[in-house]
């Protein structure tokens, strides 16, 4: 039985390793980007006025990420300390 599983067990192309890889790559360094994104907001008081779903893991982040982007930014310049 384990001879037949062996024999059916299809190859990974070289190509999807490598888009896994860069997907694994990419992901590292969008979570450290949202890290610092998220740090600011937090501190600067702004996660009153940002959508959950811009920040902190939000799906805009990863759907929409231009949007999301510039909704964070106005946000930023319309912040009153």
């Amino acid at each position: 039985m384990i001879n037949e599983r062996k024999e059916k067990q299809m190859k990974i192309p070289k190509y999807i390793v490598k888009a896994l890889e860069r997907r694994e790559k990419y992901a590292e360094k969008l979570n450290e980007a949202c890290a610092v994104v998220d740090k600011f907001i937090f501190k600067n008081g702004l996660d009153d006025e940002i959508e959950d779903y811009d920040f902190c893991t939000g799906v805009e982040i990863y759907g929409n990420p231009s949007a999301s982007a510039e909704r964070i930014r106005q946000a930023i310049i319309n912040h009153k300390k």
